[in-house]
């Protein structure tokens, strides 16, 4: 997490935005304190995700994974 204050957000916001749409989180100071986070806007996640992950669980495990609840208590060993 970036901390400006905000002259410095100001005056270089193209650098601000260009580190919080990199996926930094930038906060803003105010007089000494926090007065507003940039965040990166989060992409939307494709339901091709789960499925690529299932894959790749699969691969790297002796036993085929056939679910969610498999894959947690996997995890929580």
């Amino acid at each position: 997490m970036k901390t400006v204050t905000k002259r410095e957000a100001v005056q270089g916001f193209d650098r601000i935005g260009d580190l919080a749409h990199s996926g930094e989180t930038v906060v803003v100071t105010h007089g000494g304190k926090p007065w507003v986070k940039l965040v990166p806007v989060l992409k939307k996640k494709s339901g091709k995700s789960a499925a690529a992950f299932k894959a790749r669980l699969n691969r790297i495990s002796r036993k085929p994974i056939r679910g969610a609840s498999e894959v947690l208590s996997r995890l929580r060993r």
